[in-house]
């Protein structure tokens, strides 16, 4: 909170951007937010099951619901902020996508929601490769 601290003196905007995790996991730090009057919140979603939440990120697919917790608090806080979700069919399906999207509307989420397509660096390319994902890779210089 330091860093927040040291914003909140000045006019400049801090951009918070964050999984939600931390946002779902615990109320009290959502609130704790409140006192700063320059922060704006990006909450990243990374997946509409919690089978592509394990896949995405590598974290327990139990703990998939948190971000989507963490929106519910930021909503309840009234702070500033919009989603973000990295829904590229390249890395959600389809039907996981519209899967997100409908939680989004079960919390009565009605403001902005960013679409972000994938443009990985090569090793992301890789690790996702490896993680079980088929890119269709561009043409790259060897």
């Amino acid at each position: 909170m330091q860093v927040l601290d040291l914003v909140n003196t000045t006019n400049y905007l801090f951009i918070l951007e964050t999984n939600g995790i931390l946002f779902g996991n615990d109320k009290d730090y959502v609130n704790s937010l409140k006192k700063y009057k320059n922060v704006y919140i990006r909450l990243c979603l990374k997946a509409g099951t919690p089978e592509g939440f394990q896949k995405r990120t590598g974290a327990l697919g139990e703990f998939f619901e948190l971000p989507f917790l963490g929106i519910k608090n930021l909503m309840e806080a009234n702070l500033k902020f919009h989603v973000a979700c990295m829904n590229d069919p390249v890395l959600m399906p389809l039907d996981e996508d519209k899967k997100m999207k409908e939680k989004l509307k079960e919390l009565n989420y009605q403001d902005y929601l960013e679409e972000e397509l994938c443009n990985p660096y090569y090793n992301s390319i890789i690790r996702l490769e490896k993680a079980g994902y088929q890119i269709i890779r561009k043409n790259q210089e060897s």
